[in-house]
This record gives structure tokens, sequence and C-alpha cells, in this order.
């Protein structure tokens, strides 16, 4: 049985003889669980949650207890993950901001809403009764949950509980249980009164969500240089991630001019503390990479090398959000690198390049080897089974 506190409404306030229960929510965007403080407002409710708090006094504060749901529609599974995630993440924000409550804190994800949904509904006044009992016949059906999101799509009304009431119910809610006394405080003008608990039995799930996700990329300082490339990253779990570079500028000036060059490396990354913006490739990163390479460098008769290399070393890196849907990256990286070289010269007219026997060898280097300035693509590709029935 899952255990679900439905029709909690914003600064709630419920007396009892002996307890009273605070409810203050906060929001999320849309398949997000990091904590937006410009969002419907969330700094708000968070500064009313700490006005509650001084107000109460911590002695008389029995626990607080973060409630988190979903709004009922994509796959389930991920709605369930996303719900314990957004629940974590106000856990997290209430011990950073409120330490001495650490050990009051309580986390309860309930997963989709429905219940939440069926309230809103009820008590809208500007829905028809004849569109109210479509509606709640869908959510009351005695149906798999697949079943059930697909009646809700074919509702005539659904894109207008879409934007109205599903971005109402991805929230959490600080339910905070405290001691009373004769003294009563206030949060609202007008307190509402606490829902009943509702208990609502788990659906048996036969669902599946696989989510590959991946990174393209180009650094723009090469790019600049006319030196095309193109860097593609896979995340192995939540730490580790390998990046695959391809540098490839390739154009020449007849026996004049050349900037021709095939690099290919490879790094592993070990990736710190996320930017909450973004759930992987971003934040601080530290990585070991290696590469080789063969080039031409020709310019008139001043520089005139061909050859290969190869250099491995170590990087440091840092990842930010750029809009929805870029990342910015910045590294360095400092290593070993060996060449082996070859001199040539073009004749007087450039009919024709000339290698030179007595100016070739090979060159060792420490020091700084690359540096990168570059737009990353996160893409992420999801691939969904859903067979979902009753028990």
């Amino acid at each position: 049985m899952l255990f679900l506190l439905t029709g909690l409404k914003a600064q709630t306030i419920v007396r009892g003889p002996q307890k009273s229960l605070v409810g203050i929510e906060v929001h999320f965007r849309l398949d997000k669980h990091n904590l937006d403080l410009n969002y419907m407002g969330n700094d708000e409710a968070l500064s009313l949650f700490a006005q509650v708090i001084d107000s109460i006094g911590l002695s008389r504060i029995d626990s607080v207890v973060i409630v988190s749901q979903s709004s009922p529609e994509g796959v389930y599974e991920h709605n369930v993950r996303l719900s314990k995630n957004r629940a974590n993440t106000m856990r997290r924000h209430i011990e950073e901001v409120h330490p001495l409550l650490k050990g009051k804190l309580f986390v309860h994800p309930d997963g989709e809403s429905w219940a939440q949904l069926r309230e809103y509904v009820v008590n809208d006044t500007k829905l028809k009764d004849s569109t109210k009992k479509k509606v709640l016949a869908v959510i009351d059906a005695d149906v798999s949950m697949a079943t059930k999101k697909w009646r809700m799509k074919q509702l005539p009304v659904y894109r207008y509980l879409l934007a109205t009431y599903y971005p109402r119910i991805r929230n959490s809610m600080f339910c905070i249980l405290y001691y009373n006394e004769s003294r009563i405080i206030e949060t609202r003008p007008e307190p509402r009164v606490w829902p009943k608990a509702e208990y609502i039995p788990l659906t048996k799930l036969v669902s599946a969500r696989k989510e590959y996700t991946f990174a393209a990329k180009t650094n723009v300082l090469y790019d600049l240089a006319t030196a095309l490339n193109v860097e593609l990253e896979f995340p192995i779990g939540n730490r580790w991630s390998v990046a695959v570079e391809d540098v490839f500028p390739w154009w020449h000036s007849g026996n004049k001019y050349a900037f021709q060059m095939w690099e290919m490396g490879a790094e592993a990354r070990y990736w710190f503390k996320r930017s909450e913006a973004r759930k992987v490739l971003s934040g601080n990163f530290v990585g070991v990479y290696a590469m080789s390479a063969k080039y031409d460098f020709q310019w008139d008769r001043e520089v005139n090398y061909q050859g290969e290399y190869w250099s491995a070393g170590v990087t440091l890196g840092y990842a930010l959000p750029i809009g929805k849907y870029f990342n910015f990256e910045l590294s360095a990286s400092v290593g070993y690198l060996s060449t082996a070289y070859r001199n040539y010269k073009p004749s007087p007219d450039y009919s024709e390049l000339i290698r030179n026997p007595y100016k070739q060898g090979r060159l060792g280097y420490f020091g700084p080897t690359k540096i990168k300035a570059s737009i990353v693509l996160p893409i992420t590709i999801s691939t969904r089974k859903m067979e979902v029935s009753n028990e």
C-alpha cells in the first residue's frame, strides 16, 4: 500500500488538542528535481518556512516530513525516481539552511499524485459537471496505468488540466508537526483543514525506461584557427565518463601553405560535485588523456615540417550549463609530448617539395599540451516499453 497526503494547500494549518501541523509547498519544473527559487513563488514559500520554524521554536518541533510527488504523465518508474530526487533535493537544502533540523527531517516520496489531481478537478469551478464526471471516471477507473494515461490524453479537457494543474502537482510539501501551546501561530488569514490520509493500492508495473546519454562538442579555440574538431563524451555511472576526440584540419594551398593534421585522442574523466542544473557532464572534473597524430605544417619557406607525435597527461576542467540545451566547458591539459619530425623546403618555383635528410629527428616536451573552450550539446536517447497491470 502507498500512503498519500492528498489535497495539501500552501500555508495550511491544522490544530489538534496536542499537536499542530503546518504545510508549505514548493514546486518543480517539468522533469526537473533541482530547486529553482524563481519558479512559482518558491522563494516566498521557503522564506515562510524559515519564519514558521523561528516562530514555533526548535524545541517544540516534533518532525518535518518532506512529501514529494510528480505529475501523472510519462513513465511511472521515472516519476517515482523523480519524486525521490525532489525529496532528497529539499532535504539537502533544509539541512544546509537549517542544520539544527537535521535529526528531525524525514522524506516521503509519493511518486505520481493522481489523488491531488482528482481533488483539483472536483474543486474546479470552471469545469462543467459533465466534464468533471468524464475526468473522474478516467481517474477512478480500475485499469492499467498506461490505459489510464492514454484515456486522459483523449479527453478534450486534457490540455487545460496539463497547463493548469499538472505544474502544481510537481511539488515538495514540508509538513511541520509541532507541539501545541496556548498561543496560536497564524500563517495565513484563512486556515484550511488538513485533508484525511488516503490509502491507494500500488500498481504492478511491467515497464522499462532506458536512457542513453552522451554529449557532442567542439573546441571553439581550434575552430577559430580552422582546426575543425569534434568530440563525443559518454557518461559511465554517476562519476565517470570517457571522451573521444578527433581533430582534422586538412587544407593546403599548392606547395606554399599547408595546415594538415589528423589527431585522435581519448580521455577518462572523474566528475566531482555536479551542477544541479544538469544531471550529467557538468561541474568540476579531472581526467587522464592519451592522443596521437600525424601532421604537415608549411608556411611558405619559414615553417616546413611533417611528422607524427603522441602525448599523454592529465586534464583539469569545469563545465556549466548555458541556456536550456547547451553546456560550456573549459579545460587545460599538462603532459608529455614526443614527436618525430622531418624538414623539407619547396623548390624555387614551388613545383615540388624537397626533403632535407640532415634536419630530422625526435623531440620530447613536458608542459601544457591542450587548452579547450568547448560548446557542448548533451543528448539523451530514451527507449520505453510499457506493459502495466493492476494487482
